[in-house]
């Protein structure tokens, strides 16, 4: 009876691996922890594509950069040592240095500005810039908005910065800082604790789970939600592998990340008003900006997108024309 029990389990083996046959394994590199929103977002694409594809396209997700670093990405995905990555939209900027829009100041008021952005030609016009760096995208990715803290007083206006000594990230927001009457200090997100504790600076510009993550609540007094910049990824292909695909393959992988975009851009919304809620917890002052408020944080920025338009060629021009529209 065993043999007969374990010929049965053989011949079903069997019949499930038949149907493995000509399926095809994809690397995804990830930086994230498997606990982060967009790893959960990685393993949902990996799952549809599975599903949608009945079974030809696997894609196994390394996460916590087991196969490169964000700093590592773009020549792994060029270079095809991965077939996809999740790639940071602003690594590009040394090769597309308009790749550092989502920067720009006070461009995208929500999650839903950011996706009429990209539908609406940006994401037309990126494809367009990186065709000739051996790079296709497959999905984008949002990661959440940029917000204001500081320990001096509430941020309302532009005039409120001035004499704030405020961390910022990369070239663009300390221009932001420094256009709204602040003097940025441009630091890692492992020294903000330290750097407010120490009163090295006034304040730090960051999103609100990662004040949370980095306990930042112990050791700040006021956020101003305004949402004046924002962090955004993409799931990247490298050209000659997607090349080779059949077209029902694109279509799945294309179906499956359009699918994804959204479920990430939900949870951000469930991430964001859980760190809001426990910031407000550890006694933090919260003010939301208004619309009116937002034209003049947008006029007193000017100089930013002036200049990010100016420096960034004809990519970034058109950029910042979408822009507008979509303000309007």
């Amino acid at each position: 009876m065993n043999r007969r029990i374990l010929l049965v389990v053989s011949a079903i083996l069997l019949w499930f691996g038949a149907f493995q046959v000509g399926a095809e394994s994809v690397r995804l590199t990830n930086q994230f922890p498997p606990s982060h929103f967009i790893s959960k977002g990685m393993k949902y694409f990996a799952d549809k594509v599975k599903e949608y594809s009945k079974d030809q396209l696997i894609v196994k997700v390394f996460d916590s950069a087991q196969l490169f670093k964000d700093t590592e990405v773009v020549e792994a995905v060029q270079g095809g040592l991965v077939e996809l990555a999740l790639v940071p939209v602003n690594k590009w900027s040394g090769m597309v240095s308009a790749a550092d829009v989502f920067e720009i100041p006070f461009a995208f008021k929500d999650l839903q500005s950011i996706k009429a952005f990209v539908q609406s030609g940006a994401g037309k016009l990126f494809d367009e810039a990186f065709a000739p760096k051996g790079v296709k995208t497959v999905f984008w990715v949002d990661y959440g908005f940029v917000q204001f803290f500081n320990n001096v007083r509430p941020i309302k206006t532009p005039a409120d910065f001035k004499g704030l000594k405020i961390r910022t990230f990369s070239a663009l927001t300390a221009e932001t800082v420094k256009a709204l009457g602040g003097s940025p200090v441009e630091m890692s997100s492992s020294e903000m604790y330290m750097a407010l504790q120490r009163h090295t600076v006034d304040g730090v510009t960051t999103g609100m789970p990662a004040a949370i993550s980095r306990k930042l609540q112990e050791v700040l007094k006021y956020l101003t939600i305004c949402n004046y910049a924002t962090a955004e990824f993409f799931v990247q292909a490298n050209s000659k592998w997607w090349d080779k695909l059949s077209q029902d393959k694109k279509a799945v992988l294309l179906k499956a990340g359009e699918e994804t975009e959204e479920v990430i851009r939900k949870a951000i919304d469930e991430e964001e008003m859980a760190a809001l809620e426990k910031l407000k917890k550890a006694g933090l002052q919260v003010y939301e900006i208004t619309s009116q408020d937002r034209q003049a944080f947008i006029k007193a920025t000017e100089s930013v997108r002036t200049s990010f338009a100016t420096n960034t060629g004809s990519l970034g021009k058109q950029l910042v024309e979408l822009i507008a529209k979509i303000q309007k």
